[in-house]
């Protein structure tokens, strides 16, 4: 399956600052395994944007950055770090990333209001590995898998949030199952479920669906009408949405 909710404790037991409802594809580290950090206090973060456009990718960079600056400043965590990989899962296997500077956390809340994306989109999936060598981000005879977790590994993270729909969720799965099999679960991967076709299985309700369904809507009450100005005129209001 692609969701693990019921096997978190070992997850909230290292990172005590992520409320449970957010580890939607992460999976947990076996019972006789340690953490694998020296600190668990010391935090890395990642993040990512991927799959289709959502009116919400900005401004969830902008709350889980505010989420994470405020666990450091609260004392939940000893020190952190924000990375950003550009392009989706492109960035985390070409190491295409850049580091978000403390001074610059609070200043993220303007993402709010802002639409698209400050990092980059893509579609590149893990787990088909034959485009990943085509477009050349995996070198032949390796696994997209594996150079996925060994950039996250060589970057020091311990989480990477991953901002994306069903199959950017899906990927995740498979990245979390992989690294917690071949390297003892050393990054948790938390995703964080957002696209307007809201089939995200369990989420009731994802991140974008609501605004594209109401903007869709108020579109339609605003053109609707205009096909009674003249007898030859056709309106076709195509919308996206398939679970909404």
């Amino acid at each position: 399956p692609k969701t693990h909710i019921k096997d978190q404790s070992e997850n909230q037991r290292v990172f005590p600052s992520l409320p449970p409802t957010q580890i939607i594809a992460s999976y947990p580290l076996p019972p006789t395994t340690t953490p694998t950090m020296s600190d668990p206090k010391k935090i890395n973060v990642a993040m990512m944007t991927s799959g289709g456009l959502a009116p919400c990718l900005s401004s969830s960079i902008a709350h889980l950055t505010a989420y994470w600056a405020e666990a450091l400043r609260s004392g939940k965590i000893s020190s952190l770090t924000i990375r950003m990989y550009k392009d989706g899962y492109k960035g985390v296997l070409i190491g295409d990333s850049f580091l978000v500077p403390e001074e610059e956390w609070d200043a993220c809340a303007a993402l709010q209001d802002l639409g698209g994306s400050p990092i980059g989109n893509s579609r590149v999936k893990l787990t088909n590995v034959k485009d990943c060598v085509a477009r050349g981000y995996v070198k032949e005879g390796e696994t997209a898998l594996e150079t996925a977790a060994q950039q996250l590994i060589k970057d020091e993270i311990n989480v990477l949030h991953t901002i994306g729909g069903d199959d950017t969720n899906t990927q995740a799965a498979e990245l979390s199952k992989y690294i917690l099999e071949k390297h003892g679960g050393k990054v948790v991967v938390v995703g964080m479920p957002k696209t307007i076709d809201n089939d995200v299985f369990p989420i009731r309700q994802t991140f974008g669906a609501d605004t594209a369904a109401t903007q869709g809507a108020l579109y339609f009450e605003n053109v609707v009408s205009e096909s009674t100005a003249n007898p030859r005129m056709l309106i076709l209001h195509e919308v996206m949405g398939r679970d909404c």
